[in-house]
Protein backbone atom coordinates (compact mmCIF):
# COMPACT_ATOMS: atom_id res chain seq x y z
CA UNK A 1 0.00 0.00 0.00
CA UNK A 2 1.20 3.71 -0.89
CA UNK A 3 0.43 6.11 1.91
CA UNK A 4 0.80 9.54 1.49
CA UNK A 5 1.23 12.27 4.41
CA UNK A 6 0.64 15.59 4.23
CA UNK A 7 0.73 18.81 6.07
CA UNK A 8 -2.00 21.08 5.10
CA UNK A 9 -1.42 24.37 4.54
CA UNK A 10 -3.03 27.70 2.59
CA UNK A 11 -2.37 26.45 -0.83
CA UNK A 12 -4.11 23.69 -0.23
CA UNK A 13 -6.20 21.99 -1.65
CA UNK A 14 -6.80 24.34 -4.36
CA UNK A 15 -5.62 28.41 -5.23
CA UNK A 16 -6.41 30.49 -8.35
CA UNK A 17 -3.20 29.22 -10.22
CA UNK A 18 -4.53 24.94 -9.84
CA UNK A 19 -3.68 22.22 -7.47
CA UNK A 20 -1.58 23.11 -4.04
CA UNK A 21 1.05 20.44 -3.06
CA UNK A 22 -1.63 17.88 -1.38
CA UNK A 23 -3.94 17.45 -4.63
CA UNK A 24 -1.47 17.42 -6.79
CA UNK A 25 0.54 14.86 -5.41
CA UNK A 26 -2.90 12.78 -5.17
CA UNK A 27 -3.48 13.76 -8.88
CA UNK A 28 -0.12 11.88 -9.86
CA UNK A 29 0.97 9.66 -7.81
CA UNK A 30 -2.91 8.10 -6.46
CA UNK A 31 -1.73 7.15 -2.99
CA UNK A 32 -3.51 4.52 -1.85
CA UNK A 33 -4.12 6.01 1.88
CA UNK A 34 -3.92 10.15 2.58
CA UNK A 35 -3.46 11.27 5.75
CA UNK A 36 -3.75 14.59 6.39
CA UNK A 37 -1.71 16.32 9.55
CA UNK A 38 -3.78 19.59 10.88
CA UNK A 39 -2.86 22.25 12.69
CA UNK A 40 -5.55 23.93 14.56
CA UNK A 41 -6.41 26.74 12.12
CA UNK A 42 -6.47 23.90 9.22
CA UNK A 43 -8.50 22.05 11.63
CA UNK A 44 -11.28 24.77 12.16
CA UNK A 45 -10.94 24.50 7.88
CA UNK A 46 -11.87 21.64 7.50
CA UNK A 47 -14.46 21.50 10.04
CA UNK A 48 -16.11 24.58 8.25
CA UNK A 49 -16.36 23.05 4.74
CA UNK A 50 -14.47 19.55 4.51
CA UNK A 51 -12.93 21.61 1.97
CA UNK A 52 -9.66 19.01 1.86
CA UNK A 53 -11.49 16.01 2.12
CA UNK A 54 -14.48 16.97 -0.55
CA UNK A 55 -11.09 18.41 -2.74
CA UNK A 56 -10.22 14.91 -2.97
CA UNK A 57 -13.07 13.30 -3.47
CA UNK A 58 -13.69 15.49 -6.62
CA UNK A 59 -9.92 14.53 -7.69
CA UNK A 60 -10.93 10.91 -7.72
CA UNK A 61 -14.53 11.46 -9.57
CA UNK A 62 -12.56 13.99 -11.99
CA UNK A 63 -9.62 11.24 -13.56
CA UNK A 64 -11.55 8.02 -12.56
CA UNK A 65 -9.71 6.90 -9.87
CA UNK A 66 -11.16 5.22 -6.45
CA UNK A 67 -11.02 7.92 -3.51
CA UNK A 68 -7.83 7.14 -1.37
CA UNK A 69 -8.77 6.09 2.40
CA UNK A 70 -8.27 9.42 4.36
CA UNK A 71 -7.30 10.22 7.90
CA UNK A 72 -6.98 13.04 9.32
CA UNK A 73 -4.90 14.24 12.16
CA UNK A 74 -5.47 17.48 14.47
CA UNK A 75 -2.97 18.83 16.33
CA UNK A 76 -3.68 20.76 19.30
CA UNK A 77 0.12 22.65 18.83
CA UNK A 78 -0.13 26.45 18.31
CA UNK A 79 3.25 27.28 17.54
CA UNK A 80 3.49 26.14 14.28
CA UNK A 81 7.50 27.32 13.69
CA UNK A 82 8.82 25.27 15.87
CA UNK A 83 10.14 21.99 13.46
CA UNK A 84 11.24 20.58 16.82
CA UNK A 85 8.42 19.69 18.15
CA UNK A 86 6.93 18.63 14.76
CA UNK A 87 10.13 16.40 14.96
CA UNK A 88 8.54 14.63 17.92
CA UNK A 89 4.83 14.42 16.32
CA UNK A 90 5.43 13.61 13.15
CA UNK A 91 8.06 10.75 13.63
CA UNK A 92 6.27 7.74 15.23
CA UNK A 93 3.46 8.59 12.72
CA UNK A 94 5.59 7.65 9.80
CA UNK A 95 7.30 4.94 11.84
CA UNK A 96 3.41 3.14 11.80
CA UNK A 97 3.21 4.20 8.41
CA UNK A 98 6.01 2.70 7.25
CA UNK A 99 4.95 -0.53 8.71
CA UNK A 100 1.99 -0.83 6.17
CA UNK A 101 3.93 -0.03 3.10
CA UNK A 102 5.69 2.77 0.88
CA UNK A 103 5.04 6.03 2.47
CA UNK A 104 5.23 9.67 0.57
CA UNK A 105 5.98 12.68 1.79
CA UNK A 106 4.75 16.08 1.39
CA UNK A 107 7.26 18.65 2.16
CA UNK A 108 5.66 21.50 0.20
CA UNK A 109 2.15 22.20 2.46
CA UNK A 110 2.06 23.46 6.01
CA UNK A 111 3.97 25.36 7.69
CA UNK A 112 8.11 26.52 7.55
CA UNK A 113 8.66 24.10 10.77
CA UNK A 114 6.71 21.40 9.48
CA UNK A 115 9.04 21.33 6.13
CA UNK A 116 12.04 21.44 8.28
CA UNK A 117 10.99 18.79 10.49
CA UNK A 118 10.42 16.07 7.59
CA UNK A 119 12.92 17.03 5.86
CA UNK A 120 15.42 16.32 8.79
CA UNK A 121 13.31 13.08 9.75
CA UNK A 122 14.37 12.10 5.86
CA UNK A 123 18.22 12.83 6.65
CA UNK A 124 18.31 11.06 9.92
CA UNK A 125 17.80 7.50 7.57
CA UNK A 126 15.91 5.98 10.43
CA UNK A 127 12.73 5.64 8.30
CA UNK A 128 11.93 4.38 4.77
CA UNK A 129 10.20 7.84 3.05
CA UNK A 130 10.11 9.36 -0.35
CA UNK A 131 10.00 13.42 -0.01
CA UNK A 132 8.26 15.30 -2.53
CA UNK A 133 7.87 18.60 -3.23
CA UNK A 134 5.61 20.64 -5.42
CA UNK A 135 6.53 23.49 -7.45
CA UNK A 136 4.38 26.48 -7.92
CA UNK A 137 2.44 26.33 -11.08
CA UNK A 138 4.54 30.08 -11.68
CA UNK A 139 7.66 27.40 -10.94
CA UNK A 140 8.40 30.08 -8.75
CA UNK A 141 7.25 32.61 -5.53
CA UNK A 142 3.99 33.14 -4.93
CA UNK A 143 2.85 36.35 -4.12
CA UNK A 144 0.36 37.27 -1.29
CA UNK A 145 -2.68 37.77 -3.85
CA UNK A 146 -2.12 34.38 -5.47
CA UNK A 147 -3.89 32.36 -2.14
CA UNK A 148 -7.39 32.82 -1.42
CA UNK A 149 -9.06 34.15 1.91
CA UNK A 150 -9.08 30.47 3.67
CA UNK A 151 -12.13 32.59 5.72
CA UNK A 152 -14.33 33.42 2.00
CA UNK A 153 -13.03 29.73 0.39
CA UNK A 154 -15.11 28.66 -2.56
CA UNK A 155 -13.74 24.83 -3.23
CA UNK A 156 -16.51 24.83 -6.66
CA UNK A 157 -15.60 27.74 -8.07
CA UNK A 158 -11.62 27.30 -7.92
CA UNK A 159 -12.35 23.90 -9.28
CA UNK A 160 -13.86 24.93 -12.02
CA UNK A 161 -11.34 27.13 -12.51
CA UNK A 162 -8.32 24.67 -12.22
CA UNK A 163 -6.00 24.88 -14.90
CA UNK A 164 -4.49 21.40 -13.44
CA UNK A 165 -7.54 19.87 -14.45
CA UNK A 166 -6.51 20.63 -18.33
CA UNK A 167 -5.07 17.23 -20.18
CA UNK A 168 -1.81 19.11 -21.07
CA UNK A 169 -0.95 20.65 -17.55
CA UNK A 170 2.39 19.08 -16.41
CA UNK A 171 3.46 17.80 -13.31
CA UNK A 172 5.36 19.72 -10.77
CA UNK A 173 6.67 16.95 -8.22
CA UNK A 174 9.89 16.56 -7.53
CA UNK A 175 12.49 14.62 -5.40
CA UNK A 176 13.93 15.96 -2.38
CA UNK A 177 17.42 14.77 -2.12
CA UNK A 178 18.32 14.69 1.61
CA UNK A 179 21.67 14.30 2.92
CA UNK A 180 21.49 10.66 4.68
CA UNK A 181 22.97 12.07 7.99
CA UNK A 182 22.44 8.45 9.89
CA UNK A 183 24.26 6.61 7.31
CA UNK A 184 27.46 9.24 6.94
CA UNK A 185 27.22 8.93 10.89
CA UNK A 186 27.80 5.06 10.29
CA UNK A 187 29.97 5.07 7.80
CA UNK A 188 32.31 7.53 9.59
CA UNK A 189 31.95 5.22 12.65
CA UNK A 190 32.83 2.21 10.58
CA UNK A 191 36.10 3.92 9.07
CA UNK A 192 37.06 4.58 12.07
CA UNK A 193 36.69 1.32 13.96
CA UNK A 194 38.65 -0.12 10.80
CA UNK A 195 41.32 2.26 11.47
CA UNK A 196 41.66 0.91 14.78
CA UNK A 197 41.48 -2.54 13.69
CA UNK A 198 38.40 -2.97 15.35
CA UNK A 199 37.12 -5.43 12.26
CA UNK A 200 33.85 -7.47 14.29
CA UNK A 201 32.30 -3.98 15.60
CA UNK A 202 33.01 -2.66 12.36
CA UNK A 203 31.16 -5.67 10.64
CA UNK A 204 28.10 -5.07 12.97
CA UNK A 205 27.71 -1.48 11.92
CA UNK A 206 27.74 -2.27 8.60
CA UNK A 207 24.75 -4.56 9.07
CA UNK A 208 22.74 -1.28 9.76
CA UNK A 209 24.15 0.25 6.71
CA UNK A 210 22.66 0.37 3.42
CA UNK A 211 25.33 1.83 1.00
CA UNK A 212 27.65 -0.27 1.59
CA UNK A 213 28.61 -3.47 -0.53
CA UNK A 214 28.79 -6.99 -0.20
CA UNK A 215 32.39 -7.22 -1.06
CA UNK A 216 33.28 -4.54 1.34
CA UNK A 217 31.03 -6.63 4.07
CA UNK A 218 33.24 -9.80 3.09
CA UNK A 219 36.52 -7.60 3.45
CA UNK A 220 35.79 -6.88 7.36
CA UNK A 221 34.77 -10.06 7.71
CA UNK A 222 37.80 -11.50 6.37
CA UNK A 223 39.77 -9.13 8.49
CA UNK A 224 38.14 -10.01 11.16
CA UNK A 225 39.07 -13.71 10.42
CA UNK A 226 42.53 -12.81 10.20
CA UNK A 227 43.28 -11.30 12.99
CA UNK A 228 42.67 -14.67 14.89
CA UNK A 229 44.82 -16.50 12.27
CA UNK A 230 41.30 -18.06 10.37
CA UNK A 231 42.55 -17.94 7.19
CA UNK A 232 39.76 -19.55 5.34
CA UNK A 233 37.95 -16.60 4.02
CA UNK A 234 40.97 -13.78 4.05
CA UNK A 235 42.59 -16.47 1.35
CA UNK A 236 39.39 -16.29 -0.64
CA UNK A 237 39.13 -12.62 -0.22
CA UNK A 238 42.24 -11.35 -0.51
CA UNK A 239 43.84 -13.63 -2.84
CA UNK A 240 46.17 -12.59 -5.92
CA UNK A 241 46.24 -8.82 -3.96
CA UNK A 242 49.17 -7.12 -2.49
CA UNK A 243 47.41 -8.52 0.91
CA UNK A 244 46.81 -11.67 0.28
CA UNK A 245 46.91 -14.59 3.02
CA UNK A 246 49.78 -16.53 3.48
CA UNK A 247 48.41 -19.46 4.33
CA UNK A 248 52.30 -21.36 4.55
CA UNK A 249 54.03 -18.81 6.68
CA UNK A 250 51.62 -18.96 9.86
CA UNK A 251 54.75 -17.05 11.29
CA UNK A 252 54.46 -13.84 9.28
CA UNK A 253 50.58 -13.64 9.91
CA UNK A 254 51.16 -14.12 13.79
CA UNK A 255 53.75 -11.26 13.22
CA UNK A 256 51.59 -9.10 11.75
CA UNK A 257 48.86 -9.77 14.56
CA UNK A 258 51.22 -9.00 16.92
CA UNK A 259 52.03 -5.65 15.30
CA UNK A 260 48.35 -4.74 15.43
CA UNK A 261 48.18 -5.39 18.89
CA UNK A 262 51.19 -3.10 19.25
CA UNK A 263 49.40 -0.15 17.49
CA UNK A 264 46.23 -1.05 19.38
CA UNK A 265 48.32 -0.53 22.74
CA UNK A 266 47.38 -4.02 24.11
CA UNK A 267 50.92 -4.07 25.71
CA UNK A 268 50.14 -7.11 27.75
CA UNK A 269 48.66 -9.15 24.87
CA UNK A 270 51.68 -7.85 22.63
CA UNK A 271 53.90 -9.34 25.56
CA UNK A 272 52.56 -12.20 25.93
CA UNK A 273 52.82 -13.19 22.29
CA UNK A 274 56.19 -12.65 22.10
CA UNK A 275 57.09 -16.57 23.37
CA UNK A 276 55.15 -18.38 20.45
CA UNK A 277 56.16 -16.09 18.02
CA UNK A 278 60.09 -16.13 19.06
CA UNK A 279 59.82 -19.93 19.49
CA UNK A 280 59.11 -20.28 15.98
CA UNK A 281 61.90 -17.89 14.52
CA UNK A 282 64.41 -19.76 16.72
CA UNK A 283 62.92 -23.28 15.34
CA UNK A 284 62.76 -21.99 11.63
CA UNK A 285 66.42 -20.71 11.83
CA UNK A 286 68.27 -23.27 13.82
CA UNK A 287 66.47 -25.65 10.82
CA UNK A 288 69.21 -24.39 8.97
CA UNK A 289 71.99 -25.68 10.53
CA UNK A 290 70.30 -28.28 12.41
CA UNK A 291 67.82 -30.79 10.62
CA UNK A 292 64.40 -30.91 13.01
CA UNK A 293 64.24 -35.22 11.94
CA UNK A 294 67.77 -35.16 14.25
CA UNK A 295 65.93 -33.82 17.57
CA UNK A 296 62.56 -33.60 17.75
CA UNK A 297 59.29 -35.04 16.79
CA UNK A 298 55.88 -33.07 15.58
CA UNK A 299 52.57 -34.27 17.76
CA UNK A 300 49.76 -35.52 15.70
CA UNK A 301 47.93 -32.08 14.95
CA UNK A 302 51.16 -30.84 14.43
CA UNK A 303 50.92 -27.83 16.27
CA UNK A 304 53.74 -28.63 18.89
CA UNK A 305 57.60 -30.22 19.08
CA UNK A 306 58.43 -33.38 21.57
CA UNK A 307 62.06 -33.66 21.84
CA UNK A 308 63.41 -37.06 19.97
CA UNK A 309 65.35 -38.75 23.13
CA UNK A 310 66.56 -41.77 20.77
CA UNK A 311 67.77 -39.46 18.18
CA UNK A 312 69.35 -37.13 20.89
CA UNK A 313 71.25 -40.24 22.57
CA UNK A 314 73.19 -41.20 19.93
CA UNK A 315 74.21 -37.32 18.46
CA UNK A 316 76.82 -36.54 21.59
CA UNK A 317 77.41 -32.07 20.60
CA UNK A 318 73.12 -31.86 20.59
CA UNK A 319 72.98 -33.81 23.82
CA UNK A 320 75.71 -32.05 25.61
CA UNK A 321 74.47 -28.46 24.36
CA UNK A 322 70.80 -29.69 26.19
CA UNK A 323 71.99 -30.69 29.14
CA UNK A 324 73.78 -27.39 29.78
CA UNK A 325 70.37 -25.76 29.05
CA UNK A 326 68.65 -23.57 31.69
CA UNK A 327 65.61 -25.47 30.83
CA UNK A 328 66.21 -29.18 31.91
CA UNK A 329 66.00 -31.60 29.24
CA UNK A 330 64.07 -34.70 29.53
CA UNK A 331 63.74 -36.99 27.24
CA UNK A 332 60.34 -36.73 25.00
CA UNK A 333 59.24 -33.40 26.77
CA UNK A 334 57.73 -30.31 24.94
CA UNK A 335 60.47 -28.02 23.55
CA UNK A 336 60.57 -24.95 25.03
CA UNK A 337 62.23 -21.42 23.95
CA UNK A 338 64.96 -22.12 26.21
CA UNK A 339 65.72 -24.96 24.42
CA UNK A 340 65.68 -23.74 21.02
CA UNK A 341 67.72 -20.93 22.50
CA UNK A 342 70.77 -23.47 23.62
CA UNK A 343 70.87 -25.18 20.08
CA UNK A 344 70.92 -21.77 18.85
CA UNK A 345 73.97 -20.40 20.63
CA UNK A 346 75.42 -24.10 19.70
CA UNK A 347 74.56 -24.48 16.05
CA UNK A 348 74.02 -21.16 14.32
CA UNK A 349 77.07 -19.44 12.66
CA UNK A 350 75.20 -16.19 11.80
CA UNK A 351 76.50 -13.82 14.93
CA UNK A 352 74.25 -10.66 13.83
CA UNK A 353 71.31 -13.23 14.18
CA UNK A 354 72.73 -14.69 17.27
CA UNK A 355 72.62 -11.68 18.90
CA UNK A 356 69.02 -10.34 17.78
CA UNK A 357 67.65 -13.70 19.53
CA UNK A 358 69.57 -12.91 22.37
CA UNK A 359 68.11 -9.48 22.82
CA UNK A 360 64.71 -10.75 22.23
CA UNK A 361 65.75 -13.82 24.58
CA UNK A 362 66.60 -11.23 27.47
CA UNK A 363 62.99 -9.24 26.87
CA UNK A 364 61.26 -12.10 27.27
CA UNK A 365 62.81 -13.96 30.26
CA UNK A 366 62.89 -9.92 31.87
CA UNK A 367 59.20 -9.13 31.37
CA UNK A 368 56.70 -12.04 29.76
CA UNK A 369 57.13 -14.62 32.26
CA UNK A 370 55.79 -12.52 35.51
CA UNK A 371 53.62 -11.05 33.21
CA UNK A 372 52.10 -14.19 32.32
CA UNK A 373 51.96 -15.61 36.41
CA UNK A 374 51.63 -12.47 38.36
CA UNK A 375 48.95 -9.25 38.45
CA UNK A 376 51.62 -6.41 38.12
CA UNK A 377 51.39 -3.34 35.85
CA UNK A 378 51.16 -4.08 32.33
CA UNK A 379 51.87 0.11 31.17
CA UNK A 380 53.93 0.45 28.43
CA UNK A 381 56.59 2.47 30.52
CA UNK A 382 56.81 -0.39 32.98
CA UNK A 383 56.88 -3.43 30.97
CA UNK A 384 60.01 -1.44 28.89
CA UNK A 385 61.48 -1.16 31.47
CA UNK A 386 61.51 -4.78 32.69
CA UNK A 387 62.20 -5.72 28.78
CA UNK A 388 65.26 -3.09 28.60
CA UNK A 389 63.61 -2.59 24.93
CA UNK A 390 61.43 -0.55 23.48
CA UNK A 391 58.27 -2.47 22.73
CA UNK A 392 58.39 -0.84 18.88
CA UNK A 393 62.12 -2.54 19.19
CA UNK A 394 61.07 -5.42 19.92
CA UNK A 395 58.25 -6.07 16.94
CA UNK A 396 61.37 -4.44 14.47
CA UNK A 397 63.34 -7.18 15.74
CA UNK A 398 61.07 -10.16 15.18
CA UNK A 399 60.15 -8.55 11.74
CA UNK A 400 63.78 -8.61 10.58
CA UNK A 401 64.56 -11.80 11.89
CA UNK A 402 62.02 -13.48 9.82
CA UNK A 403 63.24 -11.88 6.79
CA UNK A 404 60.21 -11.24 4.30
CA UNK A 405 57.92 -9.32 6.81
CA UNK A 406 57.56 -6.23 5.86
CA UNK A 407 55.52 -3.96 8.07
CA UNK A 408 52.16 -2.34 7.87
CA UNK A 409 49.81 -5.30 6.20
CA UNK A 410 46.82 -4.42 8.17
CA UNK A 411 47.28 -0.64 7.28
CA UNK A 412 47.26 -1.88 3.72
CA UNK A 413 44.13 -3.69 4.47
CA UNK A 414 42.23 -1.21 5.78
CA UNK A 415 42.71 0.97 3.26
CA UNK A 416 41.24 -1.21 0.70
CA UNK A 417 38.36 -1.30 2.79
CA UNK A 418 37.87 2.12 3.55
CA UNK A 419 38.33 3.06 -0.27
CA UNK A 420 35.62 0.86 -1.10
CA UNK A 421 33.06 2.14 1.78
Amino acid sequence: MVTLFSPVGTADPVTQLGDGPLLHIIRHRRPDKVVLFLSPAMTEFQQQDERYTRAIGLLAESVGIPAPEVQLIESSFEEVYRFDRYIEEFEPILKDLSGEGDVLVNTSSGTAGMSQALVALGSFGRLNLELLQVLTPKRGINSSNDRENPNKYDLDLLWELNQDNNSDAACRIVSVTTPNFSERLLKENVIALVRSYEYEAASRLTGQMSTVSETTKRMIEAAACRLNLDGGLPATVFAKTDVSYKANDLLLEYLYVMEVRLKQGHWADFIRSMTPALAEQMRLKLNEYLPEEMYSVQSKDKTSYRFNAEAIRKNERLFEALSWCQEKYEGEAFIESGHYWCLVQEYCDDQQVVNAISQLRNAEKNCRNSLAHTLKASSKAALERSCSMSLENIMSALFELHGQAKPGLYDKVNQRIIDSI
